[in-house]
């Protein structure tokens, strides 16, 4: 059969300049570069405890709480691990015990199998949908929260972000989305992220969005007999952040030009 299929020959105008991979990491902007390297050696190869690396920590939550426009009661978290870390993190700290996942692509479902296989959560609804579209919720009041991405980056998916018609978190993975498409707080509970897409930083570091009620579960679930790991305890990174800093050592560079790259869009007039 393969034989009698046609050469086909992707055009030279059609190809990328740049040939990495498209959906992946992006470029980096050469002053956000050259703004890390005029930060050192005050910055870089310091403690992250230190004021020179806690005000950049400081200017990114002030930046990201300007460039969502959150509403009063929001908080910006930070934390080590990435998405994937940020995913167990809610496990123990932002579910109770029943809560329902949309599955329309690799990562949606990588969260709600995760969710599944937590031996203390009791009932984990999984709705799925085939690569190129995504299902929707349905609502039901045993579930204390819902998740879901804004954009599904293994499909492209992108999804309006609207609260499900029902008690319960709303929870939205936006590692493909965040920077890039614009999203109604009032609309969500947590807007999770990492910063190697829109941002223009290195992965392997989260940001959560989080509202008064999702502060809320937070406090709630830490005052049970539930075990977290103390690296994975949202309680622990709530606490750390309203000081400007990360519980563990981050990776200042990261930092750096995730914040610069945050300022830049909001001197370009923000989201809009």
């Amino acid at each position: 059969m393969a034989k009698d299929l046609p050469n086909l020959v992707i055009p030279n105008e059609l190809k990328p300049k740049d040939a990495r991979f498209g959906s992946g990491p992006s470029k980096i902007r050469v002053t956000q570069l050259a703004a890390l390297v005029a930060a050192n050696p005050g910055y870089l190869g310091t403690s992250h405890r230190q004021k020179t690396v806690r005000d950049v920590v400081k200017n990114l939550r002030e930046g990201l709480t300007n460039l969502f426009q959150l509403p009063d009661g929001y908080e910006v978290i930070i934390g080590n691990g990435g998405t994937t870390a940020f995913w167990d993190a809610a496990i123990f700290g932002l579910i109770k015990e029943n809560a329902q996942f949309l599955s329309f692509g690799e990562f949606t479902n990588k969260f709600a199998t995760a969710a599944k296989n937590a031996p203390f959560l009791k009932n984990i609804d999984i709705i799925k949908a085939e690569p190129g579209d995504a299902p929707e919720f349905v609502p039901n009041e045993i579930f204390d929260a819902y998740a879901t991405a804004h954009n599904e980056t293994s499909t492209a998916v992108m999804q309006r972000v609207k609260r499900p018609n029902a008690k319960g978190l709303h929870l939205v993975d936006a590692t493909s989305a965040a920077g890039g498409a614009l999203v109604d707080p009032k609309e969500f509970d947590v807007y999770y992220f990492a910063p190697q897409k829109s941002f223009g930083s290195d992965g392997g570091f989260f940001t959560a969005l989080l509202s008064p009620d999702a502060i809320a579960r937070i406090e709630e679930i830490k005052e049970t007999d539930r075990w977290q790991p103390p690296f994975l305890d949202l309680s622990i990174a709530l606490e750390n952040s309203r000081l400007q800093q990360t519980y563990n050592t981050p990776a200042l560079a990261t930092i750096h030009m995730f914040e610069n790259q945050v300022a830049w869009f909001n001197e370009q007039g923000g989201l809009a």
